[in-house]
């Protein structure tokens, strides 16, 4: 027993029961007031009282424990190293919300203020909840943030992502430009004189006051600017759009459609984004109106959206998609809805641009909607895809459903550049559901880095099929065809994850003589000594005994080396 655990404070408790009780109160407490945030209006009395009554016990605790690190777990949560929560969270809840976003522990430091606490809520209340429209997420609201004493992480298995999440949002000069006017004698500054009247040869002279726009004559004076704007730009297309209700020869209705996807292009290039919204929404209105009874209507429409969706018509995007801002997020939100699932090609390109989380984010949503409507679309992309796509594609591919994802994942993780390969492989060991045999399906991967990627997977738990796997691998491999620092480190893992099962393999291969000889006996023999000591069995302990007791002094000394602190010192070892 630790001599900690004997301390006591003046309640008779010992000091890590308590410390245990004031992680479970605190997380109550965190609980309770994230929940009544998502009951009532943010400002509400109850809400306020709770958030105090949590920010309270935090002080308390961080005055007397220091910082304070909760972390999430896909089936619990440990608050100051104790399980406060058992099995998977419900959705909406914070510890949900947290781990869904990518949080993987979040530490409150000592000193933080109420302000930092209630804002912090805050922003896990506003994302609780997946909206159609999401302006965000978890992680950009908390860099954004900028706390002084609130620490996080997020998951680290697509971290060699190379793409800066966190660009700064684009700064719009404000006011407008100081214009010179140029005299006979100086210059002038429209500035020195705003606001006067010109002057006038004879007559009374006009008050300035007489001249100004109050705000509700500002106010119509924009509408009218915006209205005739808008007319401008669009009136032809709704005049286009509205002619197609009218024509009844197939011939006309396929010009229409082919001068609106000409049209739709164009906009796209000048930075018309309104007028391409304007004909992609109004071809699906006329399409699922069903006015137009032709049978030759529909599929002439639908090969309209297929078109628009080539790669030739969504080029221009490539070269101005760096400029989009986030206030254009909705508007694209709202086109790329309609799209075929053919732009998933090009839609993939723009992933790899300069842009605002928001924007990225909204991109990701749109190929994965439009991968769930047909996911063959992606066969042409993983195929022939380079290095920068593919790798910004894993985590994409990683929030799809089931086997759709791990099927594209595995595809990844034959690509040929290795941080892709060690991308998949680690976003497939995530998949939901038992990977195992998915995963060992990589391991001759070339590269050590992706092997040791798979062996780290398996080892996490004791797991029969990875046990199996491994115990074939070693048995019907021919030894001289593995690099010896693989051998090891796959025998190491059998260890981890193993059983008694394993035992009769380790055995013979740790005490056989006869059987292999040269070099890599030596890695074989190493091998099995490390996985029967990570077996911790009192079978396993018995064959390294034995091998310690052994009549040739280099497995004794392997034993020695390898075993050290197997025995307990009382034993004095073999």
């Amino acid at each position: 027993m630790d001599i900690r655990d004997n301390i006591v404070n003046e309640t008779g408790k010992s000091v890590l029961t308590q410390r245990s009780d004031d992680a479970k109160k605190l997380f109550a407490h965190l609980l309770l007031a994230a929940k009544n945030l998502s009951l009532y209006p943010e400002g509400h009395s109850s809400c306020m009282n709770s958030i105090r009554q949590f920010h309270a016990r935090l002080e308390a605790v961080t005055r007397n424990n220091g910082d304070v690190r909760i972390e999430f777990e896909r089936d619990g949560v440990i608050c100051q190293g104790e399980t406060v929560q058992k099995g998977p969270s419900e959705e909406g809840t914070l510890p949900f919300t947290l781990f869904r976003d990518g949080i993987r522990w979040l530490e409150l430091n000592e000193g933080i203020t109420l302000e930092e606490t209630r804002e912090v809520l805050s922003i896990i209340n506003r994302y609780s909840v997946l909206t159609a429209e999401p302006e965000g997420d978890i992680v950009t609201a908390f860099w954004e943030a900028r706390f002084a004493h609130v620490q996080y992480e997020a998951a680290d298995f697509f971290s060699e992502l190379s793409p800066d999440q966190m660009d700064n949002l684009s700064r719009m000069e404000t006011g407008p430009p100081v214009r010179k006017t140029h005299t006979a004698g100086a210059d002038t500054d429209d500035a020195a004189t705003e606001g006067k009247p010109p002057a006038m040869d004879g007559g009374p002279a006009i008050d300035p006051a007489a001249l100004a726009l109050n705000h509700r004559d500002q106010t119509v004076l924009q509408e009218m600017i915006f209205r005739e704007e808008t007319a401008t730009s669009t009136a032809h297309l709704n005049m286009l759009l509205d002619s197609l209700l009218q024509y009844q020869e197939e011939k006309d209705f396929s010009t229409i459609l082919d001068v609106l996807a000409e049209e739709f292009a164009a906009s796209l290039g000048r930075h018309d984004f309104e007028a391409a919204l304007v004909i992609i929404e109004g071809i699906r209105l006329v399409l699922d109106s069903g006015r137009i009874s032709a049978g030759w209507a529909g599929p002439l429409m639908e090969a309209f959206f297929s078109k628009i969706s080539a790669a030739s018509y969504l080029k221009p995007l490539e070269n101005i998609w760096s400029e989009i801002t986030v206030g254009q997020t909705g508007t694209f939100r709202r086109i790329f809805k309609h799209l075929n699932p053919r732009a998933v090609d090009s839609l993939a390109h723009l992933l790899v641009a300069k842009q605002p989380a928001q924007l990225e984010q909204m991109l990701e949503d749109a190929i994965i909607s439009l991968v769930c409507r047909d996911a063959s679309c992606m066969d042409g992309l993983i195929k022939h895809s380079d290095e920068k796509i593919a790798a910004r594609f894993v985590p994409v591919l990683f929030r799809l459903e089931g086997d759709v994802s791990v099927k594209y994942l595995m595809k990844l993780a034959r690509h040929p550049s290795v941080p892709v390969r060690r991308m998949a492989v680690k976003a497939v060991a995530h998949v939901s559901g038992d990977q195992t045999a998915a995963l060992f399906g990589f391991i001759d991967d070339p590269d050590a880095s992706v092997r040791r990627v798979i062996l780290k997977q398996l080892s996490q738990v004791r797991n029969e099929t990875a046990e199996q796997l491994l115990l074939q691998y070693l048995q019907n491999r021919k030894p001289h065809s593995l690099q010896t620092e693989h051998i090891v480190e796959c025998f190491s893992t059998l260890g981890q994850c193993g059983s008694l099962r394993s035992v009769p393999f380790l055995r013979k291969t740790l005490l056989s003589r006869k059987w292999l000889a040269g070099f890599t006996k030596s890695a074989y023999r190493e091998g099995a000594l490390l996985a029967l000591v990570a077996l911790r069995i009192p079978e396993a302990r018995d064959v390294v005994e034995n091998a310690g007791r052994s009549l040739f002094p280099g497995l004794r000394r392997m034993v020695r080396e390898s075993a050290k602190g197997f025995f307990p010192k009382s034993e004095g070892g073999p």
